[in-house]
């Protein structure tokens, strides 16, 4: 029979069987008057097998706590028992009785008020198959003892004898003292146990009309209760209503920013073009202007004041800033294109008011134009041939590309891939060569003469990659901080067409609010230029020049780092010789058999839990292990192991 069967049959027992329970009552209420035998009832708990203890436990509500794996607390439970006997309710003691009934049940299951006599005649077959303190309290609650009274007490007492003589536990000091002064310590725990029933009855009495007191204001208090949950519920549902309403609310102005927004970066957008075109137009307003004072200086030196050479060289220097403006407004956007049109229509205005000028005076000559404009016209040079050939310009960064002025003023914008090709950074010194197009625009060719340093440069520079956010909005993320997320350049989305987790290298002007992309780094393979750039580009990204690698000094040393990943540390360890133990520390019960034997103890505490530091940190202290904290670069850790080199070998030396 398994554990929770026995319970419920205990369960069972105290609930009543219709024919045994009156029988079993009365034998229960005799016993409760009576003093209760200790030592016959430790014998009986001896007898019982350990499923059965387990059983009257649970039914007992005893707080032991069973394990398959120990062996029963006999000792606990016994105190239990005998703890619970001592009570003077009635209700634990009749319950002590229901449980002996239960340990002898297979005894008195099949017996009757008349079956006394054969019951004592199977007695010896009883006491080998069960054993004698089962027989003997399964003779104490037998059904017949109210019928046959008078052989019952005969046979008990007669049993109780052969047990006296049987039992090893007979000749305690008990059995020394007289039957007077049993009796009279008897009549004196009656006398107590008396007393002791009225004070609890009266008590019993006194809460039955407290818990009716209590029941009323319990229904009282649960009409209350009631009445709230209406009240809440009507509340509840107020508070839904309001709910829905400020979520739509919310989502109009939500949309509302979004549209503000796009409003307002729409505008920066605006804001910039137009400054970078007034910075264009500035410069070209100082080309102009340098190239008047030339050609004045030049009328000056020849002496020439004749008014039909200076509408033809007038002519001459208008037609290639018409070319020039006519090539911007094919590359333009559609929003400058009005703006380089009026321009370039001034600028065929005032050709026609020349040569209009030039009929009225009667010194047109239709020839003069096709001189001007024949390339074999060479007018007389703005700057030293020399200059024309080369010029050194200083390079200024921008959040993307930037530019160089001159020494003779002039200045030209530089892409962001020739930044890079070059390797140029912020204030860098370079050799400018000038070379003509077809379409009569400048360009120059740059070398690097002398390099600079973006540390000075007005912008930010990060590692990170390209997210498509909410309503289609793109941004560039910081690798190393989330928080650094700024929104990206609408050319950059429209030339680039990045994919959402594209790694990048992104620059921030320092008040900037737009980001643009200096690298797009796409899932192909790079080409072996690229690879090579790589390879040899200087420090553009602030990367210190390869140092050469020192002797090995921690031969025969063990180095335990916690924290980040393992190939972050190989090189730098392997370039002192010593053998690497790493965790990342998520277990970092795995390498403490390795850290009681190690030289030294090194934490990355930005990735590293607080478990793993200090279980850690007790193990090096215990093995007096030094220990240190990574500054979270490579440099560091090298560092460290560098000047912490004769700590970390004392061992070795010992």
């Amino acid at each position: 029979m398994s554990e929770k069967a026995e319970v419920r049959q205990i369960s069972s027992l105290t609930e009543g069987y219709e024919e045994q329970k009156p029988t079993f009552m009365q034998a229960i209420q005799e016993e409760i008057s009576l003093p209760f035998p200790i030592d016959k009832f430790r014998f009986l708990i001896k007898e019982l097998s350990a499923q059965q203890k387990r059983a009257i436990a649970h039914f007992l509500n005893f707080p032991i706590v069973f394990s398959k794996y120990k062996k029963f607390p006999d000792a606990l439970f016994q105190k239990l028992l005998f703890q619970l006997q001592k009570h003077y309710l009635t209700s634990d003691r009749e319950r002590l009785c229901w449980v002996i009934i239960f340990a002898v049940f297979d005894l008195l299951k099949n017996e009757s008020p008349g079956s006394l006599e054969t019951f004592l005649a199977t007695k010896e077959d009883h006491i080998l198959k069960f054993g004698r303190w089962h027989v003997y309290w399964a003779l104490r609650f037998h059904p017949g003892r109210t019928i046959e009274r008078t052989s019952w007490e005969e046979a008990i007492r007669e049993f109780e004898e052969g047990l006296e003589e049987k039992a090893p536990e007979a000749k305690s000091s008990q059995n020394d003292r007289s039957n007077d002064e049993k009796q009279s310590v008897i009549e004196q725990k009656l006398k107590n146990e008396f007393a002791i029933r009225q004070a609890k009855e009266k008590e019993a009495q006194q809460l039955r009309k407290e818990l009716g007191a209590q029941t009323k204001k319990l229904e009282q208090l649960e009409k209350e209760k009631q009445q709230l949950a209406a009240e809440l519920l009507i509340l509840k549902e107020e508070a839904l209503k309001q709910k829905a309403e400020a979520d739509a609310y919310r989502n109009q102005l939500e949309a509302r920013l979004n549209r503000m927004k796009q409003e307002k970066n729409d505008l920066q957008d605006l804001v910039k073009e137009t400054e970078l075109k007034v910075q264009e137009m500035k410069a070209n307003a100082v080309k102009a202007a340098y190239e008047v004072e030339q050609w004045k200086q030049q009328h000056e030196r020849k002496g020439q004041s004749n008014t039909q050479e200076l509408i033809a060289l007038l002519l001459h220097s208008l037609l290639p800033e018409s070319d020039k403006l006519y090539h911007e407004l094919r590359q333009a956007n559609p929003e400058n294109a009005s703006v380089l049109r009026a321009q370039i229509r001034k600028i065929f205005d005032l050709i026609d008011l020349l040569e209009q000028f030039r009929q009225e005076t009667g010194q047109a000559q239709p020839q003069d134009l096709v001189q001007v404009s024949d390339p074999s016209f060479e007018p007389v040079p703005s700057e030293p041939e020399a200059s024309r050939q080369s010029c050194v310009g200083t390079f200024y960064r921008r959040d993307h590309g930037g530019y160089v002025v001159m020494e003779d003023g002039k200045s030209f914008n530089v892409t962001e891939s020739m930044v890079h090709q070059h390797g140029l950074e912020h204030e860098a010194e370079v050799q400018c060569s000038p070379g003509k197009q077809q379409n009569g625009m400048t360009l120059y060719e740059i070398e690097l003469l002398l390099q600079g340093d973006d540390t000075y440069a007005p912008i930010r520079q990060f590692d990170g990659y390209v997210e498509l956010g909410n309503y289609f909005t793109w941004y560039c993320v910081d690798i190393n901080n989330a928080q650094n997320r700024y929104p990206l350049h609408r050319r950059d989305i429209e030339i680039q067409q990045p994919n959402d987790g594209d790694p990048c290298l992104f620059n921030v002007a320092d008040e900037g609010r737009f980001a643009r992309l200096s690298r797009l780094y796409r899932k192909t393979k790079q080409s072996a230029a690229e690879q090579e750039f790589k390879a040899y580009k200087p420090s553009l990204l602030r990367r210190q020049a390869e140092k050469p690698k020192p002797d090995p000094f921690l031969e025969n040393c063990k180095i335990v780092i916690v924290g980040g990943l393992r190939k972050w540390f190989e090189g730098v360890v392997a370039e002192t010789g010593a053998t690497l133990i790493h965790d990342s520390g998520d277990a970092p019960e795995r390498i403490h058999a390795d850290l009681s034997k190690a030289d030294a103890l090194f934490f990355l505490l930005t990735a590293t839990s607080h478990r793993a530091t200090w279980s850690c940190v007790e193990i090096a202290k215990q093995k007096q292990i030094p220990h240190f904290v990574i500054q979270g670069s490579k440099s560091n850790l090298r560092m460290l192991l560098w000047e912490n080199r004769e700590l970390i070998t004392r061992k070795q030396k010992i």
